[in-house]
């Protein structure tokens, strides 16, 4: 069956400009047509181009990392178009998470083969956003990742940079209210919302889902410096929500305010989005993408 395939690559990812003519050959090879979009097109306005074909094609095809998701995702989510990941960025953290591959002619199979899962997403102040929504250390980190140190580095940048923000970082205090109208103060130099149970390059949640309707909130506090290896140890294992100086909790709504005021930036999947105070809500099996048939068996 012949499918209309909408086609949006970013360019500046990393493999972008090498792989973006692969995919359209690829995709052309499996009997397809395809309504491309401008290599050059803003991020913003990639969901408004979705909007904008959604009567015109039966698929969506995204090209770049984690961010140009991102800009995708309202789109998306509005239309109810199939999603399919060409993963070209350096961390593609949800495209690893689904087992999709990088190589964009398995990748163009999936237009025929994917098996459609139903993934949530999450909202910080409206925003939507796929894996994860920090703040604190990891903020300074993705800051210090700049598009050149990405290229350099690759996958790399992550631990280098995390390296050089812990020389900087200042614990928060901040009061968390949960769904249920509870209130706590925590004091945190790392707090994470995360839709997905797998993230920051190496944090793997046996106990979260990507479709159960709830996210999880993670407030790392290290008193003392050996007890980041505690936390090392809990991520090797893959317990993580129980690691030292850790809290974890789950829920369907927080709200995240400095008890000092401070409007700290709030990064979504590598993206600057808001500041606090910070709203984070769940939308339950909002997008549909499509995987291979092998990884859709493991995805929870």
């Amino acid at each position: 069956m012949v499918k209309r395939v909408l086609l949006a690559v970013n360019s500046r990812a990393r493999r972008g400009r090498k792989l973006r003519e692969r995919a359209a050959a690829a995709i052309r090879a499996r009997g397809h047509e395809i309504v491309e979009i401008a290599k050059e097109i803003p991020p913003s306005e990639l969901s408004a181009a979705i909007r904008a074909h959604k009567d015109d094609v039966d698929v969506v095809v995204v090209g770049g990392g984690d961010g140009t998701l991102l800009s995708a995702i309202d789109g998306l989510v509005e239309t109810k178009l199939p999603l399919v990941i060409l993963p070209l960025g350096t961390f593609n953290e949800l495209a690893r998470t689904l087992g999709v591959p990088g190589d964009p002619v398995p990748a163009a199979a999936l237009i025929d083969e994917g098996v459609p899962v139903q993934l949530d997403v999450g909202r910080v102040n409206g925003v939507r956003y796929l894996n994860e929504a920090s703040i604190g250390l990891s903020t300074r980190v993705t800051r210090l990742q700049t598009g050149e140190v990405k290229r350099r580095l690759g996958m790399l940048a992550i631990p280098v940079t995390t390296l050089r923000a812990l020389r900087w970082a200042r614990p928060m205090h901040l009061e968390i209210e949960s769904d249920d109208g509870s209130k706590r103060i925590m004091r945190a130099l790392q707090l994470t919302v995360a839709n997905s149970y797998r993230f920051g390059g190496v944090v793997d949640n046996p106990e979260a889902s990507l479709d159960d309707g709830l996210l999880w909130l993670y407030s790392i506090d290290v008193h003392a410096w050996w007890h980041t290896l505690g936390i090392l140890l809990a991520v090797a294992v893959r317990r993580f929500p129980h690691a030292p100086d850790t809290t974890a909790v789950r829920g369907r709504r927080f709200v995240v305010r400095s008890v000092h005021g401070r409007r700290h930036h709030v990064y979504a999947d590598g993206e600057s989005v808001a500041r606090l105070p910070a709203e984070f809500t769940i939308e339950n099996r909002a997008i549909t993408v499509l995987v291979p048939p092998g990884a859709a068996e493991n995805i929870r």
